[in-house]
């Protein structure tokens, strides 16, 4: 009896063993493919939760930028006011100073003609010891008075007077800085500065230094007469910046 139960069993497995494997890898197949499935849907989820993420930052970025920029709006707003503000001082000083250097100019053609000539006038010499001995750094200052403001072209001479060995001496002091012909003229509308530095000859002792402008197209010259000792008495603290050669 038992041996036919053997028998009609691996009768079955033969008959029917192959389906069952089939069945089997089938199963097995199906099994993957939906935990795969469930594992790539996590996968999509979650870089979709990440790109969300990323897409509220960039807003939240974008609003925090355009916040700034419009501060910053608001802040180049305040500064183009007050820029604007002081540009409108700056002219009325101007102008106020303008006004005070013609009520100047105007009591100066009366108590010294002199100082005056076609419209220009010297408005400071200055003189500062270098740290060497025996050497000075200069600086002369021409504005121009007249409203409408013509160019105005000239030239320049500048001597250093005072005594060696007990006898009347005077210099180029031009000559002295080491100042070119051509860099003794001027053509100013506004103002010119003059300046340079020189070596006081040995032995000679500086009294006096005199300015004479020439001014084209005018027959009078503007001469003026600085002392030596109150040029180093009022001698500048400022830095020399700006000193060298400069027409406007």
């Amino acid at each position: 009896m038992k041996e036919k139960q053997n028998i009609i069993i691996a009768s079955l497995l033969h008959r029917f063993g192959g389906w069952l494997v089939l069945a089997v890898v089938l199963g097995l197949g199906v099994a993957a493919g939906y935990w795969g499935g469930n594992w790539h849907l996590v996968q999509l989820q979650q870089q979709l939760q990440q790109q969300q993420t990323t897409i509220a930052e960039l807003y939240e970025r974008t609003e925090r930028f355009d916040y700034q920029q419009h501060i910053a709006q608001v802040e180049l707003g305040i500064e183009q006011a007050a820029s604007k503000g002081l540009q409108q001082e700056l002219l009325m000083a101007q102008d106020e100073n303008f006004a005070l250097r013609r009520e100047l100019a105007f009591y100066q053609k009366i108590m010294a003609p002199e100082l005056e000539a076609s419209g220009v006038m010297v408005d400071s010499f200055e003189l500062q010891p270098n740290r060497s001995p025996g050497h000075f750094h200069f600086r002369l200052a021409l504005v121009q008075m007249d409203r409408l403001r013509n160019l105005t072209k000239g030239s320049i001479e500048i001597r250093l007077s005072g005594r060696l060995q007990d006898q009347a001496q005077s210099y180029d002091l031009l000559e002295l800085a080491h100042v070119e012909a051509k860099d003794r003229q001027f053509s100013m509308r506004y103002f010119t500065v003059q300046a340079g530095d020189f070596v006081v000859p040995e032995g000679f002792l500086p009294e006096r230094i005199d300015v004479v402008v020439n001014v084209s197209g005018s027959k009078q010259n503007l001469s003026r007469s600085f002392y030596w000792a109150d040029l180093l008495a009022a001698r500048p603290t400022a830095s020399k910046a700006g000193d060298s050669s400069d027409n406007t």
